[in-house]
């Protein structure tokens, strides 16, 4: 089991966009810079990988380097150059993002066949906003049908409500320009439907033709959906892995996007905190072979994702525990599991005396004294009834004695 946080923790960093209605951003500059920002992905991204939960490993272009961040702010003409306190930008990755600003065009012609397979959200929670009150949060998942490369994702979005048997739909709204094929989306309405549309954009310009998501509602409940199904449990073994497991269950875009997973057997328990991605499946790996495990998936709230709160803080260093009073010996267990399931315990035995006190108040007991009573007066009131007859009974002398006196 230690290497299950390995595959829990091993995601890659997600980006976020807000839904602005209100906001209206001019689709040909995105479509240049996105051409532009996928040159310096292709001259400066370093191929990456990232585990999924599904145990699958997807490759990417990391641009997260000084060089890359250079020549995106020449990308954007300066406007990310002029802050104070970036001395690690270099001039000629700079030049190089201006550069390829200056041959990107607005032109959205396609130069390529269609890479893009599925646009989809595929979860959302309730996350109150202070700036937009109720709202919510969701995953957008992009499937590609091969190895994109260098290429940035433009994404647009609209919405419908129900008027009156009617949709009063908005238009087509460009919000970002995306790095990756999975990305948070913020400031959703409950109770409004939203669809993502997808262009993916290369270095040489359109690649293939623009995907849409369908139609999803955003629920008004204000806790997470919960699982309403079994889970279903694969189970496998490989060298790499060991004994694995591989928990799946239908899901829809109502799910909640992030889960609690305890998994268990009969000498420990672990629980983790688990976030959505676009796998279909959480894998367990390095189980013990011929062990029987209990697994449960809850689904949580967006502000139950951080450390939990032990039920016993750690500075307390005693504890009261009232006994019933009877004479008895008691087991004491204290079990503490580190963060990648092993297990530390420690065992007292007490044995329990009742105090001359509490021995004092047991025999006191108004049920006791009643008893106690009862026989007391029962015995007093048998011996003054015999007492009572032997006085009252004529003493009587046998004919034989008293003639034997009077011969006397």
């Amino acid at each position: 089991m230690r290497h299950l946080y390995i595959v829990v923790t091993l995601l890659q960093t997600v980006m976020t966009f807000t839904v602005l209605p209100y906001i209206q951003i001019d689709y040909a500059h995105y479509f240049r810079l996105a051409q532009c920002l996928a040159k310096c992905m292709q001259k400066y991204g370093v191929p990456s990988t990232h585990h999924l939960l599904d145990g699958s490993i997807e490759e990417f272009l990391d641009v997260r380097n000084k060089d890359a961040e250079a020549c995106d702010s020449g990308c954007h003409q300066h406007r990310r150059v002029h802050k104070k306190g970036q001395p690690g930008l270099t001039m000629s990755s700079i030049a190089d993002g201006q550069r390829f600003w200056a041959e990107s065009s607005a032109e959205s012609a396609r130069v390529g066949s269609t890479v893009i397979s599925t646009v989809e959200l595929i979860c959302q929670n309730p996350s109150p906003d202070e700036e937009f009150g109720e709202s919510a949060e969701g995953f957008v998942s992009v499937s590609l049908l091969r190895p994109s490369g260098a290429i940035r994702f433009i994404v647009q979005w609209k919405q419908r409500t129900q008027v009156m048997g009617f949709y009063d739909e908005s238009q087509w709204v460009t919000s970002s320009i995306e790095s990756s094929t999975f990305f948070k989306v913020n400031g959703l309405i409950p109770g409004v439907q939203y669809r993502f549309m997808v262009t993916a954009v290369g270095p040489s310009g359109r690649i293939g033709n623009t995907v849409s998501s369908s139609w999803t509602e955003i629920s008004s409940n204000s806790s997470p959906k919960g699982l309403d199904t079994m889970l279903t449990v694969k189970n496998g073994y490989n060298s790499d892995r060991g004994v694995t497991a591989q928990i799946e269950w239908p899901r829809t875009p109502l799910d909640s996007c992030y889960y609690k997973l305890q998994l268990s057997n009969s000498s420990f328990q672990v629980t983790i905190d688990i976030t959505a991605d676009s796998s279909k499946s959480i894998l367990l790996p390095h189980l013990e072979f011929d062990t029987l495990y209990s697994v449960t998936v809850a689904a949580i709230s967006v502000d139950k994702t951080k450390k939990e709160t032990l039920n016993v803080k750690s500075t307390e260093t005693s504890a009261e525990v009232t006994f019933p009073g009877r004479e008895c010996e008691y087991v004491i267990q204290l079990i503490n599991y580190d963060l990648i399931g092993r297990d530390a315990s420690a065992e007292v035995r007490v044995l329990i005396e009742p105090s001359l006190l509490i021995r004092f108040n047991e025999i006191l007991r108004p049920k006791i004294v009643l008893v106690a009573g009862c026989v007391v007066f029962l015995s007093l009131s048998c011996a003054f009834i015999c007492f009572r007859c032997r006085k009252k009974c004529p003493h009587r002398v046998s004919e034989k004695q008293r003639k034997f006196a009077d011969y006397a």
